[in-house]
Parts: structure tokens; sequence; C-alpha cells
């Protein structure tokens, strides 16, 4: 099995979106010490803004944000770009019945506090998997 230090995120790029500065500040560091290149949101309009205008190959939604809830970008997403991988966080452990409502699934869910150890292993995991889907096509 892979670890976190076996896989390399250079050269990709992440869209971090959440309404809470000091986990977008974590996520963006975590995500620059895994070699990707980070790109943040403070809102749902600003992460669909961001996705349309970056091309990321990996975004994480918080589900409860301002202005357009993480579910609806995550639905526009993959409306968009159906192979881009996205993981969706949030503090509220009643998540799982938001996610099964929705017709649109993630790529993974992360409960806060955030695990950088299990969250870094996940945000490689994806990359890697879209990296291989892309070259097998």
């Amino acid at each position: 099995m892979d670890t976190v230090a076996d896989i390399s995120a250079e050269r990709h790029k992440l869209l971090v979106a959440d309404d809470e500065a000091i986990i977008r500040t974590r996520l963006k560091e975590l995500g620059e010490n895994l070699g990707f290149s980070v790109v943040t949101a403070a809102d749902g309009v600003e992460a669909w803004q961001a996705f349309l205008t970056e091309q990321p190959d990996l975004v994480i939604l918080d589900i409860y944000m301002p202005r357009m809830n993480g579910l609806v970008v995550l639905s526009k997403i993959k409306g968009a770009v159906p192979e881009c991988p996205v993981i969706l966080i949030t503090g509220f452990l009643n998540y799982e019945q938001l996610v099964n409502v929705s017709s649109v699934k993630p790529d993974g869910c992360i409960i806060k506090p955030l695990n950088s150890m299990k969250t870094g292993a996940l945000m490689l995991k994806l990359v890697q998997r879209e990296a291989e889907a892309v070259a097998m096509a």
C-alpha cells in the first residue's frame, strides 16, 4: 500500500472551499505540503467560479457554506466534469443523510476536525486514481 510520502501531487491543482478561514488555511497548507498548487474559496459561489476558471484536478468542499452549499457545488462540478474528484467536509455527523438524498455522490467525505494524515492520503489517492484513469483512456 502506498504511503503519503510515496505519491506526489506535484503539478496538480487543488480547490479548497470552506467558509471557515482556519480550515481553508489548514487545507491549503496540507495541499501545498503534498505538492498541490492550491486555490481557495470562502463560499459556494466563489468555489464554482474558481472551478470554472482554475480547472482543478481535485476539489474539497465544505457542505455548509454561504451563498451556495457544497452539495449544489458538487452537483455543478459533476455535471460539468464528472471525472473530477470531489471530497466533502463537514462538522456535522448527519452528513450521510444529506449525501444519500443527493443524486450526485462525492468521491470522499471527511468529518471535522480534520485528521491531516487521513485527509492527505485521501487527496493523493483520488488524484492518483484520476491520473491512472486518464492514462488508460
